[in-house]
């Protein structure tokens, strides 16, 4: 009797699996056909059957970088995917939780603070007395939890009265959360958006010898909101890493190209990042730090041009991700997976 209870159970449980099998492709299906009639292409999902089984490349990635175009089995083995990031990273060894130095604002914040170039509190970590004089020094404040990414929770605070700061501080105590003084961007990086800090991705591998620069790609916030990630809502822009210059149209959330930007009309390819010697300089500088840290070789670095002519570090993020290579001719996949041999 027990072997034909546990027989029936098995057989549910297995038609359960296959029945949300089945919806999950449909509904992937579903958000295929989505993607093609709003880019206007026609993409079959035998094509990106193919491409998911060559590189084992997601549904957002085959669009993100464009592969009902590029069809060269070539160009498409050039690209980096989540996957393939992840066999690499296990492979160095870098981290994969959040409460590390590079998944934390706060311990980021601590360990990198001469690359910030801002002041920044942990309201945990003060008292009432000194978040209050902290807002009312700096007017205007970036709120961001500790451990979310993709701008998320991020929000914009300015100082209203002491009462106000109060009441902010007990809101935020205990809860993770870092406070950090707005920082002033660069005249040309207001020409892509001055409601946002515009910022660069800069993607670096380290080894024991070398900091190598594999990529990097901009972000502008697409309205007038604070923040510039592409996974709220921004824009996306080809860098060439070795110049600073913007080097094909950006594309949005929804993967079409965007050739001028929607809120400004500031053209994009072609745009220069000002003071590119200096981030280039700053990241090598903070890769090599991070290098002495456990487990910290592959990271995106996120820059914010100021107005003074410096250059800021927003924040290091490990496994940083793919969508960074979308609108550049190649991916950096074989590239990384060959510096990944050194240690």
């Amino acid at each position: 009797m027990a072997s034909i209870k546990h027989a029936l159970r098995s057989a549910a449980h297995n038609a359960l699996i296959r029945r949300r099998g089945r919806e999950h492709d449909k509904a992937l299906q579903q958000k295929f056909e989505q993607h093609c009639k709003t880019l206007g292409v026609h993409a079959t999902w035998e094509d990106y059957a193919r491409a998911r089984q060559q590189i084992s490349c997601s549904l957002d990635e085959y669009f993100a970088f464009e592969f009902y175009e590029r069809k060269d089995p070539e160009l498409r083995d050039s690209f980096m995917t989540l996957d393939r990031q992840s066999v690499i990273a296990q492979k160095i060894g870098d981290v994969d939780q959040s409460m590390t130095i590079l998944g934390s604002k706060l311990l980021f914040d601590d360990h990198f603070d001469a690359f910030l170039k801002r002041e920044w509190l942990n309201p945990t970590a003060a008292s009432a007395q000194q978040f209050t004089a902290f807002l009312q020094k700096h007017g205007r404040v970036i709120v961001k939890p500790a451990t979310l990414c993709s701008g998320k929770g991020i929000t914009a605070h300015n100082y209203q009265g002491e009462e106000d700061a109060l009441r902010l501080y007990d809101e935020l105590y205990g809860s993770g959360a870092v406070v950090e003084q707005m920082l002033v961007q660069h005249e040309d990086m207001n020409r892509l958006n001055p409601h946002c800090v515009n910022s660069v991705r800069v993607l670096t591998y380290t080894d024991r010898d070398k900091v190598h620069i594999l990529l990097a790609t901009a972000r502008t916030g697409a309205g007038d909101g604070i923040v510039d990630n592409f996974g709220a809502g921004g824009l996306s822009m080809a860098v060439d890493w070795k110049s600073g210059a913007i080097i094909a149209d950006g594309i949005d959330q929804d993967f079409r190209r965007v050739a001028k930007h929607p809120l400004t009309g500031t053209q994009i390819k072609g745009f220069q990042i000002p003071n590119w010697d200096k981030a280039i300089d700053i990241v090598e500088r903070a890769a090599r730090l991070a290098y002495t840290l456990p487990q910290c070789r592959w990271i995106g670095w996120d820059l914010a041009f100021l107005a003074d002519g410096d250059v800021a570090i927003i924040e290091g993020n490990w496994r940083p991700g793919t969508l960074a290579q979308n609108t550049h001719p190649r991916g950096i996949y074989h590239e990384l997976k060959e510096l990944s041999k050194k240690l």
